[in-house]
C-alpha cells in the first residue's frame, strides 16, 4: 500500500516470517545485518545493535550514493522499532513493527518520506510509478527469505 498525502508519500509492507519474533528482532536490531536484507544499504557505521537514541550511518545507494545519518527514535523489545533520518537527501522515517503469531512473527516495514524542495514535484510520479512501493516490499520480502533459509 502507498499513498501521497499533501507533501508526503507513505507506504507500508508486511510479511509473515516462520522464526520467533525474538529472532527476527534480533536480527533487525543488528545493525551488522542491515545490508544483508536492505539491499539499498552498501554499508553501516558503527554496526552495533540498535537502542533507543543510537545514531548510525548507512552509505546508501538510492539516486547515487548517499550518506544518511538515522537516528532510534522510538524502541520497545520485541515489538516496535523507528528509524528517523536526521541527514540525508529524503529524510523517511522507518518504522519496523514485530507481532508474535503461532511461533512465527508478523514483520510490517513501514516508510514515510517527507517531500520537500524538488521531491515535492516527484511524489506524484514515484506514487504513480509504484516503484517506492514494490522496492519497501522487496526488502521486507528479503528478510523473509533470509530468516527462512
Amino acid at each position: 500500500m502507498i499513498s501521497l498525502e499533501k507533501d508526503m508519500i507513505s507506504m507500508e509492507h508486511a510479511v509473515v516470517i516462520n522464526r520467533p519474533v525474538e529472532d527476527v528482532f534480533a536480527f533487525v536490531t543488528d545493525q551488522g545485518n542491515e545490508p544483508k536484507w536492505h539491499t539499498d544499504v552498501l554499508e553501516v557505521h558503527p554496526r552495533q545493535p540498535l537502542e533507543l537514541g543510537a545514531s548510525v550511518t548507512w552509505l546508501v545507494r538510492f539516486m547515487g550514493k548517499n550518506t544518511y545519518v538515522v537516528e532510534v527514535t522510538a524502541f520497545e523489545p520485541l515489538r516496535r522499532i523507528e528509524l528517523t533520518t536526521r541527514q540525508g537527501p529524503l529524510k523517511p522515517t522507518l518504522t519496523h513493527t514485530f507481532e508474535q503469531t503461532d511461533g512465527a512473527t508478523r514483520y510490517r516495514r513501514h516508510v514515510e518520506i517527507p517531500l520537500d524542495g524538488m521531491f515535492r514535484l516527484v511524489g506524484p510520479i514515484m506514487k504513480a510509478s509504484g516503484a517506492a512501493r514494490r522496492r519497501n516490499a522487496r526488502f521486507a520480502e528479503n528478510l523473509k527469505k533470509l530468516l527462512e533459509r
